[in-house]
């Protein structure tokens, strides 16, 4: 018989206990590691590991302990998050520590949270250097998912908690998500358990997701391969299908970035109908999987394609829907949305999946705040825009003059408001700020709204996403705090430097991010490249983003205001009209923007007399990519220097490993990567590999601290 809504469940770990009951033989969630192993969980597994984990959580006298969450991509991570939920904790995902570094979000989340425990699996917290975390985060208890598990007792009912007799309070905190943004002003959004519910329901609704039958071991899959600790991985890749009864597929952001082709190739293997990802994604798989690599896919299943966390970009949507109409993919299966932690997730989005909508407006007056509709607008000075549907389930949505607080009429930009069962109670102890933007009233007093800081008009009864009130950059799904990055470059120059401003910038495959810097009026012209190496280097080791464009200027090139306020709108301006003078400048191009790379011709069969050629051959590309992917210039390639030396961001060098993999079928693990750090010895291991002889080149101490990511 079909499912029915939860209606005796007022928290999702009871409704996944009820499935549990319902159809236990079910597949709830499937992990595909890297090498393309798989490992499943059914819901009676599920249920019973949730339960395990709860049963040996700590009890403490703390009124709403906190636990943080750390986990590698995989399975685990559900054990631990609805665990904390059963044993009444409060979950914070948190991002995951890489060896031996210092992880500044990390921390900062956990200074502000003042948390009881770290939750993780036990290799994880094996790993973890304690001298590595803050003081808030090195001395609390380590708790592990999978210690003294008991597969037989996690399968046997008689050991569950009776999901029936949980007591959760649904107006109790089910996590703090905190916003991918600002290191310095860490913000933990409470979202309570009925946010988490009423938003389930909502993208239910929106999505047009069935419920799955109750009787049964199979149901419709879905695809995901979003990070947990990003709000859109969380609770659109991983609950909303849950909470309707799907069999989740995951795989690692790691193996999607590497190879894109891995996501939709699960799609086609599952049969996937749901899976969703922000624009960046669909934009890397138009740009990086080939002709060839698509011959078997099947996308015919994937009826609902959601887009969101970052501006949407309309030809990405219109490229890939044709790139891979070869596969039948369908247009169609497009849900442009919008969303933010603050409302749980979705906010917006239209009624189930459909062709975007595209309104196409004059630009210099969407820069001016007004709407100027122009349907046959062509080339630079118009912009196309993706409409994001309607207000979501249960949730109000007003476009509100910031100033006056009046509501906009239709055509008219003004800033987001909402209100609703989504909509959450603010940020953890702040109450001033919880005030001043969750409890917002319009002209007319109507009351309780949230104030989102993003603008937008309404044109026939569609949101259109046109900014954003403040300077906040959004960069892959992530908000980056433009003062973060810009004391990062100001320590970065020392005293060689001054003013500076970090802003987003548009380019044909979405938003960059691009970085103005006045130097001293002396300094010698030849450190200035140096110079340029130094921001890049810092600002992709603390924020973890390769800057798109990177000015040196002379002093008091920097627009401020009278109080000496950075105007950062202005030099926005200024720079799209190419009216900023430079001492010196930095330019990186998005892959496809570049000249494609030949594919190097590999001999059929090699053997050991053809180990120099093919060396030369594989160094060459690899300079060759440094140069045309990178933005390296010419000069600076050497044979033997450390790729982490050219400043690669985490996503640019997964990107090497992965397109190096494509053409020459060599594996690239980070093992790899790390003991083969430059050119010459990463071009010997592939040789070696292809002729299928081991023997490689001696790694000196020193160059195994090296990796291709900073």
């Amino acid at each position: 018989m079909p499912s029915l809504a939860p209606s005796t469940a007022t928290t999702l770990p009871q409704w996944i206990g009820i499935r549990a009951e319902k159809h236990g033989a079910r597949p709830a969630v499937t992990f595909v590691d890297d090498d393309g192993v798989s490992r499943s969980w059914s819901y009676r597994e599920l249920w019973g590991r949730v339960c395990q984990f709860a049963n040996q959580m700590p009890k403490v006298a703390e009124r709403d302990p906190r636990a943080l969450l750390l986990f590698p991509p995989g399975l685990e991570f559900i054990a631990g998050f609805l665990g904390a939920h059963v044993a009444g904790w409060i979950p914070v995902p948190t991002c995951y520590p890489k060896p031996g570094r210092v992880m500044e979000r990390l921390d900062s989340a956990a200074r502000d949270c003042q948390p009881s425990a770290l939750i993780s699996d036990a290799a994880t917290l094996a790993g973890i250097d304690r001298n590595k975390l803050c003081e808030a985060a090195r001395g609390i208890p380590q708790i592990a998912t999978d210690a003294s598990i008991e597969a037989s007792s996690a399968n046997d009912p008689s050991h569950w908690i009776d999901p029936h007799s949980l007591s959760i309070d649904p107006d109790s905190i089910a996590l703090l998500q905190y916003t991918s943004g600002s290191t310095s002003e860490p913000k933990g959004v409470m979202v309570r358990h009925r946010n988490v519910m009423a938003n389930l329901a909502a993208i239910k609704h929106g999505f047009k997701l069935p419920w799955q039958d109750d009787e049964g071991s199979e149901a419709e899959t879905a695809v995901f391969w979003l990070p947990f600790f990003h709000d859109m991985g969380l609770i659109g890749g991983l609950l909303a299908p849950l909470y309707s009864g799907y069999s989740i597929v995951l795989m690692s952001p790691r193996a999607f970035l590497q190879r894109p082709i891995r996501w939709l190739q699960l799609i086609s293997d599952y049969k996937a109908t749901v899976s969703g990802a922000p624009n960046f994604a669909y934009q890397l798989c138009i740009d990086r999987i080939s002709p060839e690599q698509t011959d078997s896919l099947d996308l015919s299943h994937w009826t609902t394609a959601f887009c969101g966390a970052e501006p949407i970009v309309p030809r990405t949507l219109t490229d890939f829907a044709h790139r891979f109409s070869s596969s039948k993919f369908s247009l169609s299966a497009f849900y442009p949305c919008y969303g933010l932690a603050e409302a749980t997730l979705l906010a917006a989005g239209g009624d189930g999946p459909a062709e975007p909508r595209l309104l196409t407006v004059a630009r210099d007056a969407l820069r001016d705040g007004r709407v100027d509709v122009q349907p046959d607008g062509r080339g630079k000075a118009f912009q196309k825009l993706v409409a994001c549907g309607s207000a979501a389930q249960e949730t109000e949505l007003l476009i509100v003059d910031p100033q006056t607080r009046e509501v906009c009429a239709e055509r008219r930009i003004g800033e987001i408001w909402l209100r609703g069962a989504s909509v959450t109670a603010g940020y953890w102890n702040r109450d001033e700020e919880n005030q001043q933007r969750f409890a917002a009233r319009t002209s007319d007093d109507r009351e309780g709204f949230f104030r989102s800081g993003d603008l937008g008009f309404f044109d026939a009864g569609q949101l259109y996403v046109t900014g954003r009130i403040k300077d906040v950059v959004i960069l892959r799904g992530r908000n980056l705090y433009p003062q973060d990055i810009e004391a990062t470059v100001r320590e970065s120059l020392g005293s060689n430097g001054g003013p500076c401003a970090a802003f987003a910038v548009e380019g044909g495959r979405g938003e960059g991010l691009a970085i103005i810097a006045e130097i001293q009026r002396h300094c010698d012209e030849s450190l200035l490249p140096e110079m340029i190496r130094s921001i890049r280097r810092s600002v992709i080791d603390i924020h973890e983003v390769d800057p798109r464009n990177i000015l040196l200027v002379r002093p008091a090139t920097v627009p401020l205001t009278s109080s000496g306020k950075i105007q950062r709108h202005r030099c926005r301006e200024l720079f799209a009209a190419d009216e900023i003078r430079c001492k010196y400048r930095y330019d990186r191009k998005f892959m496809s923007e570049q000249t494609p790379l030949a594919i190097p011709r590999l001999p059929p069969n090699p053997t050991a007399t053809d180990r120099e050629p093919l060396c030369r051959m594989i160094e060459a590309w690899l300079a060759e990519w440094l140069v045309v992917r990178a933005g390296v210039q010419p000069d600076r390639v050497e044979l033997d220097k450390p790729f982490a030396d050219y400043g690669l961001d985490s996503m640019t060098s997964v990107e090497l490993s992965g397109e190096t993999e494509d053409w020459s079928g060599i594996e690239l693990t980070p093992v790899v990567a790390w003991s083969h750090p430059t050119i010459t010895q990463l071009s010997l291991f592939i040789a070696n590999e292809l002729i299928g002889d081991n023997v490689s080149e001696e790694i000196s101490p020193a160059d195994a601290t090296q990796d291709m990511s900073p």
